[in-house]
């Protein structure tokens, strides 16, 4: 488990390998094999500590908490097709006479 960690890198060490590598004039591959951190690693610290210093932005943005799932819709006891092929799936306990007017005025237009 312990290898599939990544390591803390210090930026003041990797500044003193990258130092020396200009020095003895050291490939990646030496300076590596030299301090134990990856060629791959010693490149990308090259590469982040020559860029010019940029101000960070927060990492940590503000949050609202919301209910985490919308109320379950009621199950449906059966679905109606109109003549026009407008659905309407009427819950259980649905009111008989509401659901006659909806009809009703869905097929007139009204």
């Amino acid at each position: 488990m312990l290898g599939c960690m990544r390591r803390h890198h210090d930026p003041e060490r990797i500044e003193s390998l990258l130092a020396r590598r200009e020095r003895r004039g050291l490939t990646w591959f030496q300076l590596s094999a030299e301090s134990g951190v990856p060629a791959t690693t010693l490149q990308w610290w090259q590469r982040r500590l020559r860029q010019p210093k940029r101000r960070r932005r927060a990492s940590f943005v503000p949050v609202a908490i919301t209910e985490s799932t919308p109320p379950a819709a009621p199950p449906v006891a059966l679905e109606v097709v109109l003549r026009t092929g407008a659905r309407i799936q009427v819950p259980a306990g649905f009111d008989p006479e509401h659901l006659r007017r909806v009809v009703e005025a869905l097929e007139t237009g009204c």
